[in-house]
């Protein structure tokens, strides 16, 4: 009873001296992906994670941040994206006595448009069918493109032909004077 009382309390104490710290997190460098055996470890580690994860569905994307932070809050951020959802949601840990008692669910908030476009580049990276597909509408657009230019040189080549005919017939009729 007294030891959950001394977990209660220093829970509190703990959510009191970590709300100031959740605007102070600011990420130190990229985010570094996760792979699934890495996120599942974080799920069997994370219940707020294991939770939202099993509300929401799995996520598109997971990266882990490293962020400038204090104390109780973790060093590391994991975050979730979810293109379809078009939400970004990030994950920490908070250590009670040097170790992480509990779990945080920092933000949830709509996705960069930045983030979007690094994340489907990486999937274009791992993906040869949508890879191919986009190479094959760059070769159309730029068959599309050389047809346009080669009908405009054939319209310049037929109004040049044009004109030389004009100037060879004023040159015929100033020579008859």
């Amino acid at each position: 009873m007294r030891r959950d009382m001394r977990t209660v309390i220093a829970t509190l104490l703990l959510l009191g001296l970590a709300t100031p710290c959740f605007g102070a997190a600011a990420p130190m460098g990229p985010g570094r992906p996760m792979g699934e055996l890495g996120f599942e470890q974080q799920l069997q580690q994370n219940r707020e994670l294991r939770s939202f994860v099993e509300l929401r569905g799995y996520p598109d994307w997971v990266e882990e941040v490293e962020v400038d932070s204090t104390r109780p809050l973790d060093g590391y951020e994991l975050r979730l994206y979810y293109l379809r959802f078009d939400r970004e949601v990030a994950f920490t840990r908070a250590f009670i006595l040097g170790r992480p008692q509990i779990s945080l669910r920092l933000f949830d908030r709509p996705m960069s448009p930045v983030d979007r476009a690094r994340i489907e580049a990486a999937y274009l990276a791992v993906d040869p069918a949508k890879r191919s597909e986009l190479a094959a509408d760059r070769a159309t657009a730029s068959a599309e493109r050389a047809e346009r230019v080669a009908n405009t040189v054939e319209r310049l080549a037929d109004r040049a032909e044009q004109f030389s005919e004009r100037m060879e017939e004023a040159f015929h009729r100033s020579m008859r004077k």
